[in-house]
């Protein structure tokens, strides 16, 4: 297979570089994070809304929100004037929820049937959006199969 390399004892002891893409993955690898960043996306933010909208058991999901809290992915905010004490998204915490919506584009595509479509509709033109993966020098969307990998890169 011209793809692969040929493995050997030790090329399986070695840990693949640490680079941005590894850090993106480090603060989201566990089961629970992205289903309490889209929650609290949706609207929760109370502990028992979250926990009721998320379903992880009580001490994953606290041990969950203090990791994303302590990752500056969510913060608390104190109880203001009709408003009780939670959670809210950082601005860190809102531009993950964009990868979330790419996410969902692929959970749209390979879904099965039975599994219910939520559409988003676009706040500024009232219309549906599908969010889409685009190369910031030419506007393009990327489709699989067009990108590679920069050698030249630190870490690669």
């Amino acid at each position: 297979m011209p793809n692969q390399t040929k493995r050997t004892a030790d090329s399986l002891k070695t840990k693949p570089s640490r680079d941005s893409l590894a850090v993106a993955l480090d603060a989201i690898n566990d089961r629970w994070s992205l289903h309490i960043v889209r929650a609290v996306a949706f609207g929760a933010s109370r502990y028992t809304d979250i926990l009721r909208a998320v379903g992880a058991p009580r001490d994953v999901l606290s041990a969950r929100l203090r990791k994303l809290t302590e990752s500056g992915i969510l913060q608390p905010h104190s109880p203001e004037k009709g408003r009780l004490a939670g959670y809210e998204l950082t601005q860190k915490g809102r531009d993950l929820g964009r990868v979330i919506l790419v996410l969902k584009r692929w959970g749209d595509a390979y879904r099965e049937d039975a599994v219910p479509q939520v559409d988003f509709i676009h706040d500024v033109c009232g219309e549906v959006f599908v969010a889409e993966v685009c190369c910031q020098a030419c506007g393009e969307p990327i489709k699989s199969g067009e990108f590679s990998v920069d050698r030249t890169s630190p870490g690669c």
